[in-house]
């Protein structure tokens, strides 16, 4: 079981640093006001970030309660 949730933190990781290292993000975090970053097409960029942060933290958790 362990070794499972260890592999899918590791692709749930790997997938977040592309996802964060990607253009698609960093236009969608672009600061300033009129900057373009709350523009409607960025929504689904931050609905990922933060669907893929909720990933990593939940299978962190899960893998805690294995090693206790």
């Amino acid at each position: 079981m362990t070794e499972r949730l260890k592999a899918e933190l590791e692709a749930a990781t790997e997938e977040l640093k592309a996802h964060l290292a990607s253009w698609e993000y960093a236009f969608a975090m672009a600061g300033g006001p009129n900057g373009g970053a709350d523009h409607p097409r960025h929504a689904a960029t931050r609905r990922r970030t933060e669907a893929l942060l909720r990933r990593v933290k939940d299978l962190k958790a899960r893998l805690e309660e294995h090693d206790v």
